[in-house]
């Protein structure tokens, strides 16, 4: 499993050199950057500081959207509770998560927004998972540094799993998952936007991979009946 720093808008280039040595330090090396140059900038490689190949590697798109293609299932951060029917993951149930799906992700992708502002709306919705920081004090947010230092830490304990052989991991069930549901709630005639279409598109990412499999399964079948009914 290769997991992505996707930095959304990233403004500071200091910001962006010590995400890049925290991640050095737990072990990652894949940063991508979403309409920001910022890695570029002087103050980004001085705050490296050792971790300059993280940034001179670093890949730079015009979109969320087009950062998050390639990826089997994407994670937005969040620093408060935003919308309805959403369950939010703090860094310890998310790596748990993650072990739950090690046979069907191959690339994780985990999106950080802005320093002053974080992510849109628009842009949590292309998120499969929401996770955030549980803080002892009501102070705004964390340094976006600081943030990608603590996610590293839990997610460095993710490289103990078993690495599987390439040919065992079944990428894109959860967005072919989703895709299928939806499918079904619109031909069942369900609103995408009625509480009970929303929980359960929400809820699929949850699943772990055995129960992506007997998701699967019950998907066909059902769309087997509407098509012979």
């Amino acid at each position: 499993m290769e997991i992505y720093f996707i930095l959304v808008g990233a403004a500071r280039g200091e910001n962006v050199g010590a995400a890049a040595r925290a991640m050095k330090t737990m072990g990652f090396a894949n940063m991508r950057l979403v309409a920001s140059d910022a890695h570029q900038s002087d103050q980004a490689r001085w705050v490296a500081h050792g971790a300059q190949e993280i940034l001179e590697q670093a890949e730079s798109f015009d979109s969320v959207n087009e950062a998050v293609a390639d990826m089997d299932l994407v994670i937005a951060t969040t620093a408060r509770r935003r919308g309805h029917c959403q369950q939010y993951l703090n860094p310890v149930e998310l790596c748990q998560q993650l072990r739950d799906k090690q046979q069907n992700l191959a690339r994780v992708a985990i999106l950080f927004g802005r320093e002053e502002s974080g992510l849109t709306n628009q842009e949590l919705e292309q998120a499969d998972l929401l996770t955030y920081l549980p803080l002892k004090v009501s102070y705004p947010s964390l340094n976006l540094g600081q943030a990608i230092m603590l996610y590293s830490y839990e997610l460095s304990s993710l490289e103990d799993l078993e690495e599987l052989p390439a040919e065992e991991i079944d990428s894109g069930q959860i967005h072919a998952l989703k895709h299928k549901s939806a499918t079904l709630l619109r031909e069942l005639d369900f609103s995408e936007d009625e509480a009970l279409s929303q929980w359960l598109i929400q809820k699929l990412p949850l699943l772990n991979s055995r129960e992506l499999k007997m998701a699967h399964s019950l998907c066909n079948r059902l769309k087997e009946k509407l098509e012979n009914s």
